[in-house]
């Protein structure tokens, strides 16, 4: 189970730093999101919530 969990962080973080730096990309784990009820991808990785982080995730990545 954890496993997986950090697996998925790194996918999504992979995603992320190849477009932003690692500040911004801190700031977005750890930031309210709207797309995810305003929680933050941290905690909604923890929650297990994943396709709806890596959604977000490729959003931002798009520049939305």
């Amino acid at each position: 189970m954890e496993e997986r969990k950090l697996r998925n962080t790194f996918q999504v973080y992979g995603l992320l730093s190849s477009v932003e730096g690692d500040h911004t990309v801190r700031a977005w784990f750890m930031g309210m999101n709207p797309q995810l009820d305003d929680d933050s991808p941290a905690e909604a990785l923890a929650a297990e919530r994943f396709r709806e982080v890596a959604s977000a995730a490729r959003a931002f990545a798009a520049g939305g």
